[in-house]
């Protein structure tokens, strides 16, 4: 493999690994808080830009990684018409996805808010988490795969990072995401019970 595939693939998983461990600092030691003198509101705004200026650098070292290697060129023809029709739909479905979030939970809940203190009273159940538990990470997923498909058809590596990314997320969710955001929330609720 190629280094420039091996460093997008490596992005992507210090993306997740990035947000996991900042979140998890926050929660444990307050670090942003305390830089930001004790407002945590101020502290997640920052936070959430901090973690979106970091999908931009991954995102822009997966291109890059996809625009300097060597996919295979053929005449365009009706399948590629279709790929771009259909991968352009896929990316567009996926960018909605995560605008959709974003409207459900707001830029604090949707950026760990959560390891902030910002707790929500009950579980999101409207928007897209009427259908899916994490639809952020799909709808991510379902964007980078659509990219592949409508503009890099016939190179291997955006499929290969559509499942590098998808896995990744299924393993923060189950390990480390998902276990954080109970601990925080029965926290939460033993406190509530004294």
């Amino acid at each position: 493999m190629e280094f420039l595939t091996v460093l997008a693939a490596l992005f992507i998983m210090g993306h997740v690994t990035n947000y996991n461990v900042t979140a998890h600092w926050e929660y444990n030691s307050r670090g942003f808080t305390k830089f930001f003198n004790g407002n945590r509101r101020r502290a997640a705004y920052f936070y959430a830009a901090f973690i979106f200026a970091s999908s931009l650098i991954r995102d822009y070292v997966v291109d890059e990684a996809l625009k300097t290697t060597n996919p295979v060129t053929v005449t365009p023809n009706f399948f590629d018409y279709i790929a771009s029709i259909v991968g352009f739909s896929l990316f567009a479905f996926g960018i909605f996805l995560n605008f959709w979030t974003l409207k459900s939970l707001g830029i604090i809940g949707m950026y760990n808010g959560d390891s902030f203190g910002f707790l929500f009273d009950h579980i999101i159940t409207d928007g897209p988490f009427q259908y899916l538990s994490d639809p952020q990470y799909v709808g991510a997923t379902i964007a980078t795969f659509g990219w592949s498909l409508a503009v890099y058809t016939y190179n291997w590596r955006g499929y290969f990072f559509t499942l590098v990314m998808a896995l990744t997320y299924v393993v923060s969710v189950k390990f480390v995401e998902g276990p954080h955001m109970a601990r925080i929330y029965s926290a939460r609720n033993n406190n509530k019970k004294r």
